[in-house]
């Protein structure tokens, strides 16, 4: 957590995630998450490999995360899920267009 906390300071940035690998995280990880992530950091979220599961934790997270932030900070993470890393690959770079060429 801290690690996406200190890339955001900088600016927000997109997040591709392999979840193929993934065996789902425990209770205590994803109430932590839940309460300590914030939508602010990231511009969106690309998931590949997923898994019905992962993919109901993950907007668990970013409604947890859009419930918590202030009223001024207009909700911006977008949350995306496709099948393969071409795929993922291809929508960050949709993105990166759509978001004025950021690199994030």
């Amino acid at each position: 957590m801290n690690l996406y906390r200190e890339l955001a300071s900088d600016q927000p940035y997109f997040v591709l995630s392999d979840m193929q690998a993934s065996m789902g995280m425990d209770a205590e990880a994803k109430r932590y998450m839940s309460e300590n992530i914030r939508s602010g950091w990231f511009l969106g979220m690309i998931l590949f490999n997923t898994r019905l599961l992962h993919r109901a934790i993950a907007k668990g997270v970013v409604l947890a995360a859009a419930l918590t932030r202030s009223p001024d900070d207009p909700p911006r993470t977008r949350i995306q899920f496709v099948s393969t890393r071409e795929k993922a690959l291809e929508l960050l770079e949709q993105w990166r267009t759509e978001a004025g060429g950021e690199r994030g």
